[in-house]
């Protein structure tokens, strides 16, 4: 159980061809509703990535419909033209969703430097929309992953309320970290925002990595408003289990990725 562990949310992994070993290297995580509440907490790098920009710009109102994710490339030292890619990518999301691109967040790990190839990120896209179910959880979290040997999952349950995650890692001392949350409890944005940073500080290293994201996203499809001290406690649970899991895997440092 990972990202769709919670009522209201699809996923899929897929491979589109940006990573040179054919392993998956795209995935979506959606919302369906009702509620499209999110928060996040992103790099205090002083050079975030294109990547880590959009979604700033995202999260700042409080609500998303989708994170559109890839390993293989973490668009990050490409400048102007990285963030135009960024922008294409989210917008060519929104399209497949019917959406719009301001609700669409985008988390990406890899080599620095490089800009990504659009026509396989978008086709992978196209693809993962597609595919994107209630059992994509697992997928999804493969295909984020770039020196890690395993994928990352956590989920806790508690007064009519879920919380799902997914992560890569290994370290963010050497290589992008990436935290994916989910939620069906009925929240507001401010409340995703608030709670996620309160955990991420209490269970997570600084985050100085140029693409480093921890995201929440509730869909409210519980119907559940629940104690915020209680989902206070299960965020941070998830968040600490995704951490133990992440410094339990040794980073392949040949490789060397974002």
């Amino acid at each position: 159980m990972s990202v769709t562990a919670p009522l209201g949310f699809r996923a899929a992994g897929v491979v589109s061809g940006v990573r040179a070993d054919g392993a998956r290297d795209v995935a979506v995580v959606i919302n369906d509703g009702p509620s499209r509440a999110a928060g996040a907490v992103l790099t205090g790098s002083a050079d975030p990535a294109a990547p880590v920009l959009w979604t700033r710009q995202v999260v700042s109102g409080g609500r998303v419909r989708a994170a559109a994710l890839n390993s293989g490339g973490a668009n990050a030292g490409t400048g102007p033209l990285g963030f135009q890619d960024a922008h294409a990518l989210a917008e060519h999301t929104a399209n497949l969703l019917g959406d719009s691109a301001a609700e669409i967040v985008l988390c990406s790990a890899g080599p620095v430097g490089v800009r990504l190839p659009l026509d396989a990120v978008r086709t992978g896209l196209t693809a993962a929309v597609a595919e994107a179910g209630r059992s994509g959880g697992l997928q999804a979290a493969d295909a984020v992953r770039t020196t890690d040997t395993v994928v990352k999952i956590a989920f806790r349950r508690a007064d009519g309320h879920t919380v799902g995650a997914m992560a890569k890692g290994p370290d963010a001392s050497l290589s992008t970290g990436l935290y994916v949350l989910t939620t069906d409890a009925d929240i507001t944005g401010e409340q995703c925002g608030r709670l996620l940073a309160d955990a991420a500080g209490k269970t997570l290293g600084p985050l100085t990595a140029t693409n480093d994201t921890v995201l929440l996203m509730a869909s409210g499809a519980s119907g559940t408003t629940p104690d915020e001290d209680t989902l206070a406690a299960l965020l941070t649970e998830v968040l600490a289990e995704l951490a133990a899991q992440v410094g339990a895997d040794t980073p392949d440092t040949d490789e060397n990725p974002t």
